[in-house]
């Protein structure tokens, strides 16, 4: 999904995003419920197409076992709906393979509701989750593989802060159309001020919602879920 491009913000650190330029989405953890419009979005044959080396749910009972295979292996895994400002379902996004490596995870996005894309939901999305995998989780890099046609992804995930990365040089199932990206924690310009902690339900909250009190700094299906 070609996303807008962030506003910088004045003052401060050079190449520094500013979030009130883009939608204000939350994110929220996945659970079972959202199995129906979960499937309906991959049933689009425009929002599968990119999905890389996943093979999306052919059914509703696949698509509810995906998300169950994410409820019970927190510890490597995330899994997020995406909300708009209306706090209405537009997409999923997570990490997985934490831990798998040393402070590093596999970032996957998918924005459903076609008719948000190209407004920048994607970029905010995915800002907003690596705010949380840095600043929460601690993870010092996240990484993510995109098809080389999908320019809109591409675009995505360069204006979220993603730089091509080779990090998987000689895996058997690697091909000439994947690029390789990575987003590095020492290169992330983070918000001003201190981070708020995650809510006890794990909600990711967005821009305007109710903010738990800020704590000190502390410290996911292949990285690319479709955009």
């Amino acid at each position: 999904m070609a996303c807008k491009e962030p506003a910088r913000a004045k003052g401060g650190r050079g190449g520094r995003r500013s979030y009130s330029s883009m939608p204000q989405v939350s994110l929220r953890p996945i659970r079972i419920s959202d199995a129906e419009i979960c499937f309906r979005w991959v049933c689009d044959p425009q929002v599968h197409r990119f999905l890389g080396l996943l093979q999306p749910a052919r059914t509703l009972a696949q698509e509810r076992s995906w998300i169950a295979s994410i409820l019970t292996d927190k510890e490597h895994q995330r899994g997020f709906i995406i909300e708009d400002e209306q706090g209405r379902p537009i997409g999923t996004c997570g990490l997985r393979g934490i831990g798998s490596e040393p402070g590093i995870a596999f970032l996957g996005i998918m924005i459903g509701e076609r008719r948000l894309w190209d407004k920048g939901y994607g970029t905010a999305a995915t800002t907003k989750l690596l705010d949380h995998a840095f600043l929460e989780l601690g993870l010092r890099e996240v990484r993510l593989s995109c098809h080389r046609e999908n320019r809109r992804a591409l675009r995505c995930y360069e204006k979220a802060g993603f730089r091509p990365a080779v990090y998987e040089p000689d895996r058997r199932r690697s091909r000439r159309d994947e690029v390789q990206m990575s987003a590095r924690r020492d290169a992330w310009p983070a918000r001003d001020g201190l981070e708020p902690e995650t809510p006890a339900d794990g909600a990711i909250p967005g821009r305007g919602q109710a903010q738990p009190k800020a704590g000190r700094r502390r410290g996911r299906r292949p990285s690319e879920i479709g955009t």
